[in-house]
């Protein structure tokens, strides 16, 4: 249980849903957690059940879109902890523009400049935060980063051309960073998730009405059903970084990993 003892981790989005999942677990394991989010009020509610585990967290606001805000993101956790070794963007920036009828629906249909400028504030939410922290990773003699997204961009879904298009080309930018960054002993891979319990997500599509299209509501309705093995947990997928950042995944870069409970088989 404690596989991350020593190790500094960075998490954007980490206030709530899959990003909170992921900070619990890799604290858990022994990691000392640098959550990034925009709710303090929010991060404080994490930051109590870490340290009433017994672990160790901070908080740092900042927009990930920003690369201001993530390189002073970075700097501070460098800076108090003397480092950073893990890295998990999980935040999307802009989830919920991802909702909109205009940005998911029939191609026909929806606004191509709201979906362009959604793909380009995507990718950077998930790239900033690791151009920013790799100085720090190389100091450290290297590291791990997870990019957490959509199943969207390894399997063709319909009305999700902006999903399919953000996710699918961090997918590839995932892959050239670790033939980049290997020679650093710095490990990249990716997780692709589906429907997540306990998610922004999942409250808007289940919690209450209107907050998402009857399409959208139907497709996760469909994904449930369609899970052998359930639909995940935010802890779930945490579970799965915390793999991926530990010393027992040391071989494994490149990789793109999807805990979807056996809706999709790659």
């Amino acid at each position: 249980m404690n596989a991350l003892h020593g190790k500094v981790a960075v998490v954007t989005g980490g206030t709530g849903g899959i990003g909170k999942g992921v900070a619990l677990r890799l604290a858990a394991r022994g990691a000392t957690v640098v959550i990034n989010g925009r709710n303090e009020h929010k991060a404080e509610a994490v930051l109590t059940e870490i340290r009433s585990a017994g672990g160790t967290g901070h908080f740092v606001a900042g927009d990930v879109c920003s690369r201001v805000d993530m390189d002073a993101v970075a700097a501070e956790a460098a800076h108090r902890f003397g480092g950073i070794d893990i890295v998990v963007p999980s935040a999307g920036g802009v989830d919920g523009e991802t909702r909109s009828t205009a940005v998911r629906g029939p191609f026909s249909d929806i606004d191509l400049v709201r979906v362009t400028a959604l793909i380009g504030q995507s990718v950077a939410a998930k790239l900033l935060v690791v151009q920013a922290a790799v100085p720090y990773l190389r100091e450290r003699g290297g590291g791990s980063v997870t990019f957490i997204t959509s199943e969207g961009g390894r399997v063709p879904t319909p009305g999700q051309t902006a999903v399919a298009t953000l996710s699918g080309g961090l997918l590839m930018a995932s892959k050239v960073l670790s033939k980049e960054l290997v020679r650093h002993q710095i490990r990249v891979n990716c997780v692709c998730v589906t429907v997540v319990r306990d998610s922004p997500s999942w409250e808007n599509a289940f919690g209450r009405e209107g907050g998402v299209s009857h399409h959208h509501r139907k497709q996760y309705e469909k994904i449930i059903e369609r899970s052998p093995l359930g639909v995940a947990a935010p802890s779930d997928v945490g579970n799965v970084v915390a793999f991926l950042a530990s010393d027992d995944a040391h071989h494994l870069t490149g990789a793109t990993i999807s805990p979807t409970g056996g809706l999709t088989i790659h």
